[in-house]
């Protein structure tokens, strides 16, 4: 199957513009690299081990649910200095929570998440958040974040044609949308790949945070 990467920006921007953030205008030479689903077994070590190959930094965009379960590889994740988002509890499309439930889970995840450290960022599930739904994430003192490049098949972890396939889409300022998980094995290979492509372009693979804050 051939990798899609979805400019997302383009379709939903207009729509949600000033409240969240899809990529960073900068001069600097780096790219945010975002993770979802996570944590997982399978695959948050493997990812993990290539970061710190590669000397990246990464933002994972974490569910409540399988942090609660892995606390393990939570603090894993944050004792390598990679930063922790808010994916809410479970892998559910935002947009049909009630907001009633989304403020309950999306509180239960940050209670879960931030034994571990600071979480600044949340991303809805199935990338649409309603504006009511950001109401609420604001009033939690957190911003939405989506991205710029988003890789699709393979269940959002990627083939092997990916990594060149992201590489031609990702400049300074954007970020980058990786999926782990269960059935997702092929995601440490695809960033391991993709890593040493941007690496050679002089880009540098930071935290979410780091871009924003310039």
């Amino acid at each position: 199957m051939m990798v899609i990467v979805t400019p997302i920006v383009d379709a939903v921007g207009p729509i949600l513009r000033g409240r969240v953030l899809f990529a960073v205008p900068t001069r600097a030479p780096r790219f945010a690299v975002t993770l979802d689903d996570g944590p997982d077994p399978a695959t948050t070590p493997a990812v993990l081990d290539v970061l710190a190959r590669h000397g990246a930094r990464a933002t994972f965009f974490l569910l409540g649910e399988r942090a609660a379960a892995h606390p393990d590889l939570v603090a894993r994740i944050a004792a390598e200095g990679h930063e922790l988002g808010n994916h809410t509890w479970r892998d559910e499309p935002t947009w049909r929570l009630p907001v009633d439930e989304f403020a309950a889970k999306l509180a239960d995840t940050r209670r879960v998440l931030e034994e571990h450290g600071l979480v600044r960022w949340f991303r809805p599930g199935s990338g649409w958040p309603t504006a009511r739904h950001l109401d609420v994430t604001e009033a939690a003192g957190l911003r939405c974040a989506l991205g710029s490049a988003v890789a699709i098949s393979g269940a959002g972890a990627g083939t092997a044609g990916t990594a060149r396939s992201l590489d031609a889409v990702i400049a300074r300022g954007g970020v980058l949308v990786l999926h782990e998980g269960p059935g997702r094995a092929a995601v440490p290979a695809t960033l391991d790949a993709l890593l040493a492509r941007t690496a050679a372009r002089g880009l540098d693979a930071v935290t979410l945070s780091t871009l924003a804050d310039g």
